[in-house]
């Protein structure tokens, strides 16, 4: 496995360097490197990387069989879909009340706000996970924060990002979860959840506390990382703002001698 990413590592550098030394470069890669955006870029990669490169061990970790290997809970497939299926649920939700709860606090503030969800989800998992109850429970804040953390993430970055480049941001950000699923990838390696072979469950443990771990930057990096005016996307006087900013498209008044 190392082989292949090595080589797409290589590619990636070769395609790069060819996209900065273009006039008219198919994708505008300096994007990625605005002190307003940027940060939202690095956030956004290392959410990927966060939340589903977790996704292999916690399934691993219900398919474990407790006779076996001293934790985990021997299901099958449809019903670790099932124990799955309330973050779906949850996720969905919180698509959902994105937008009024953006407009409320402003987009970085619920951005901030997921990311909270997120580590405090891992962290009830790295402590508590000895019932299908716990582990759900958990799932469902995750689940959550993961909902909200993708609907608010694009338009961040797009308000961050100059308006020229809003387009390309929007798809550099998309292919952000490249380094999510590479991660993802490389965490099957464990060894069979029902073989003498199977990882510890402390091993399992580490995993969550370092997920939680690799949220907590990104509540501060959500925070910190500001609009150049200082005003949020949800405060009165940014929506104002940005009003100012479109064309006036009213046809001139005539004016009466």
């Amino acid at each position: 496995m190392t082989g292949p990413l090595l080589l797409g590592t290589a590619l990636l550098a070769v395609w790069v360097r060819v996209e900065l030394r273009r006039t008219d470069p198919l994708v505008d890669v300096r994007a990625l490197d605005g002190r307003q955006a940027g940060p939202f870029y690095l956030a956004s990669a290392s959410f990927g990387v966060v939340y589903f490169a977790a996704q292999a061990p916690d399934t691993m970790f219900l398919a474990a069989d407790p006779h076996t290997t001293g934790y985990g809970f021997g299901m099958s497939s449809t019903q670790i879909s099932l124990v799955l299926l309330p973050a779906i649920v949850a996720a969905i939700i919180g698509s959902a009340v994105t937008v009024p709860l953006g407009r409320r606090i402003g987009y970085r503030s619920t951005l901030a706000s997921a990311f909270v969800l997120v580590m405090a989800s891992f962290l009830a998992l790295a402590a508590l996970h000895d019932s299908v109850v716990e582990i759900v429970t958990a799932k469902i804040i995750a689940g959550l924060g993961l909902g909200i953390a993708l609907s608010a993430m694009p338009t961040v970055i797009v308000e961050a990002a100059e308006r020229s480049r809003s387009g390309v941001a929007t798809a550099l950000y998309n292919g952000g979860g490249l380094m999510a699923a590479v991660l993802a990838t490389s965490s099957h390696g464990t060894g069979a959840p029902t073989s003498p072979e199977a990882a510890r469950e402390g091993a399992y443990v580490v995993v969550w506390l370092m997920c939680a771990a690799g949220a907590a930057p990104l509540c501060w990096d959500a925070v910190r990382s500001g609009q150049p005016d200082g005003l949020t996307s949800g405060d009165p006087r940014s929506r104002g703002s940005a009003r100012s900013r479109r064309l006036d498209l009213r046809p001139p008044q005539r004016r009466t001698p």
